[in-house]
């Protein structure tokens, strides 16, 4: 057995300065060790908000898109959240607007100002919530929306 395993490393040993290491093929279409080019920076989708059809949802269980635009929010921090100025209910200043699921908020609990309370494990919403840009797709794919109404 000894014998064996021997001859078994010293053809390895042989055989390893004819094996070529492949070069590495990347989705970036560049070599593996260049630098990343920065993304071209677009504008969003949409205007201000309100004035933007909801966007449908294209699986089961994907979170809403954002329609408008998020260019002009200061940085998300769970003691200050634009967002939650308008989706905190399902009406802001007369008009009507998806309100946070119920799986962000305290289940049963109400602020002093009787406003719904949010889990403080779900304040970062752009984790999830994404606005939109007019990008062209990075790689080709066949992915087919179910858009059934959810």
């Amino acid at each position: 057995m000894k014998t064996i395993t021997t001859l078994v490393i010293l053809l390895l040993l042989a055989a390893a300065p004819f094996v070529r290491a492949q070069p590495i093929n990347t989705l970036r279409g560049s070599d593996a060790a260049s630098a990343d080019q920065p993304p071209l920076d677009r504008a969003y989708i949409g205007g201000k908000p309100g004035g933007q059809k909801l966007i449908t949802r294209t699986f089961k269980g994907q979170p809403p898109l954002i329609p408008h635009t998020v260019a002009n929010y200061e940085e998300l921090t769970a003691d200050d959240n634009p967002c939650l100025e308008c989706h905190i209910s399902d009406e802001f200043k007369g008009k009507k607007m998806p309100r946070v699921s119920d799986s962000h908020l305290v289940p049963g609990k109400k602020a002093s100002d009787g406003s719904l309370v949010l889990n403080m494990t779900r304040w970062q919403c752009n984790n999830c919530h994404v606005p939109q840009v007019d990008a062209k797709p990075l790689v080709d794919n066949t992915f087919a929306a179910n858009a059934k109404k959810r």
